[in-house]
């Protein structure tokens, strides 16, 4: 466990790759938002934590109680994936959509991406301070690693279910809402298996399944921020 390096610093770095992305982020705003509003939205992105962990602690023992037994795949499905990204759309829709701070399309990247990174944060935090190797080295490895992995997952996935959201509010477009709500938390579900997978089967098919998958959605997300972008000038 960590010992050498005092917490306010380990706190710092495992920000650092939340803070690098939060830059790229707000880069694509068009009418750049508050300052303050996007420091609440990221601030609250870390607290989305609480009560994913508390569902999670309670919704296992409810099940114990009644002897339901789930396996690993649909534990990590419904209390990491389902219930990270319902909370954090919960949480999007009545701190930005639901508020005049949500006046033009790009808002949907710029919150949706904001809180993500929040999420990221806190959730890099925990994986450090689990790391059993304790030093510098292995944090900056474990860092950079998530950098271009989870934490973009959280970004697209996040994008995702925001962008559901809208639509699901639309009389004539609540089946595409729906489905892609659901695109958002079935991307993040099966970036946890794959990672599941990967530590039997080695980072190769870790990597292998992130070209093939988890690139093209990269690269549909850029291309419908540009057209976002477009409809907000």
């Amino acid at each position: 466990m960590i010992e050498l390096i005092p917490f306010i610093i380990i706190i710092v770095i495992s920000y650092i790759p939340s803070f690098a992305w939060l830059g790229i982020v707000l880069s694509q705003d068009v009418h750049p938002e508050k300052s303050r509003d996007i420091a609440l939205a990221f601030v609250l992105g870390s607290f989305v934590a609480v009560p994913v962990v508390l569902f999670a602690i309670w919704g296992k023992e409810v099940l114990g109680a009644m002897n339901i037994i789930l396996n690993p795949i649909m534990s990590s499905f419904i209390f990491a994936a389902l219930s990270e990204e319902l909370f954090k759309g919960i949480c999007i829709y009545y701190f930005a959509i639901n508020t005049n701070k949500w006046d033009e399309p790009i808002d949907t990247f710029i919150y949706a991406g904001t809180l993500a990174l929040g999420f990221a944060g806190i959730e890099n935090l925990a994986f450090v301070l689990a790391d059993s190797m304790g030093s510098f080295e292995s944090m900056r490895q474990l860092l950079i690693l998530r950098s271009f992995s989870a934490v973009l997952i959280h970004i697209v996935s996040s994008f995702f279910v925001t962008y559901g959201l809208l639509f699901l509010f639309k009389k004539h477009k609540r089946v595409l809402g729906l489905m892609i709500f659901s695109a958002g938390i079935g991307v993040h579900a099966i970036w946890n298996i794959a990672v599941s997978i990967a530590q039997n089967t080695g980072i190769l098919w870790l990597l292998s399944f992130y070209l093939i998958i988890c690139v093209p959605l990269f690269i549909g997300v850029i291309f419908t921020v540009k057209h976002l972008r477009i409809q907000s000038q």
